[in-house]
Formats: structure tokens, C-alpha cells, sequence
């Protein structure tokens, strides 16, 4: 395939996703994935390159060829199959967080008539799209979904209060929890544990 042809293997990725994906104080990207796809670029013997790449556009910029691979905890899902081919390396799953202080919401159950952010094209705006129609279907007010372009734009709805929980993945909520002990909680189980793979063209 075309993988490294010029000496160098680019990555889209959304790099706004710690611990995975996110900038250092020097603007390096750094993160477990980014350390996969160096470790991987080195085994190919070529470069890697890190192309900032929002998430909600990220499979178009792969198919535009604006990078080679996809490397951005994209869950592997039929519909995304049926466009990219896939190489699994992880597991993830969903979570909602809450503020700590917060008791009303403990599961997915518990949001009708909440504010909830995510990140745009994620799976987590899909499922609390599909929560939401529940709520509406048991005449029960809808979700307030709010969608950010950044995960971490998500996040900062949640941390000013302007949200009553955010979606994300466990890997971030873990980040998160760590980075602030005290602030927030997880609410309820995680939920869609599903693998997540690096994407190439199907003519790569």
C-alpha cells in the first residue's frame, strides 16, 4: 500500500482527548496513541506526522487523503466498516460525568430533561440522542444535547456548570477524575464497550 511511501505515514487525529490524544506545554502532541503510532510509524522505519484533524470530520479527511491512517479512539461500528478498514488495538467504552456534588443523575436512566455536551459525531451524542427519544417516547421531557467540536470543549460546559454531565470515553473520564480528585464522578456504569481500531482508505 501507499502506508510510508515518502518516508513518512501522516495520522488524523482529534488531538483534544487526554490521555490519548492532547497537546504538551511545548504544542508536541503527545498521549498513548500518539505513542502507538510513533512506535508504529518507527517499525515502518518512516516518520510519523500528526495532522490535527476535528472528529466529526475526521473519515472525509482520511478518504481525501489528507492523511494515511486514522489513529483517534474511532470505534469500530458497521457503518464506519463499511468505508474504512479497520486494525482493532483497544477497547473502550462511554461514561457520563457528573460533578461530584451532583446525586440526581447515577446512569443514563436519569437523563430526561438534563444538559447534557459531547463531542460531535461521537458515539456518545448517539446514544444520548437515542436516551432521549426514550425520554420523549414516555412523555417525559428530552435530553438538552449540546455539541462541542472538542472533547475538551465538552468537559468545560460541565466544569462551569453550564451542563449537568458530559459524555466521553472511560479512558478520558479516568483523565479527567485524575487530573481534578474531588471535582466530578462518574455516573453509573460505562456503557458501549466496543473496540476502536487505526483506519486506512480501503484502496491503501
Amino acid at each position: 500500500g501507499a502506508l510510508g511511501q515518502d518516508g513518512q505515514i501522516t495520522y488524523c487525529s482529534d488531538i483534544s482527548a487526554p490521555p490519548l490524544t492532547f497537546y504538551d506545554a511545548a504544542q508536541t502532541p503527545v498521549g498513548a496513541e500518539i505513542e502507538l503510532g510513533n512506535a508504529l510509524a518507527a517499525e515502518l522505519g518512516v516518520r510519523a506526522n500528526w495532522a490535527n484533524t476535528s472528529f466529526n470530520g475526521i473519515i472525509p479527511a482520511l478518504q481525501a487523503r489528507q492523511c494515511d491512517a486514522i489513529m483517534s479512539q474511532l470505534y469500530i461500528k458497521p457503518e464506519r466498516e463499511a468505508v474504512v478498514d479497520f486494525v482493532p488495538y483497544m477497547y473502550a467504552s462511554n461514561t457520563l460525568v457528573v460533578a461530584s456534588g451532583n446525586t440526581a443523575i447515577n446512569g443514563v436512566d436519569d437523563l430526561c430533561g438534563t444538559k447534557a455536551a459531547g463531542q460531535t459525531g461521537t458515539t456518545v451524542i448517539g446514544y444520548l440522542t437515542d436516551q432521549s427519544a426514550k425520554c420523549t417516547a414516555a412523555g417525559r421531557p428530552a435530553v438538552d444535547i449540546r455539541q462541542f467540536t472538542k472533547d475538551s470543549d465538552a468537559l468545560q460546559q460541565l466544569r462551569l456548570g453550564l451542563v449537568d454531565c458530559y459524555g466521553t470515553t472511560l479512558e478520558t473520564a479516568a483523565y479527567v477524575l485524575g487530573q481534578q480528585p474531588g471535582a466530578f464522578r462518574l455516573a453509573g456504569e460505562p456503557f458501549n464497550r466496543i473496540k476502536v481500531g487505526i483506519a486506512t482508505r480501503k484502496d491503501a
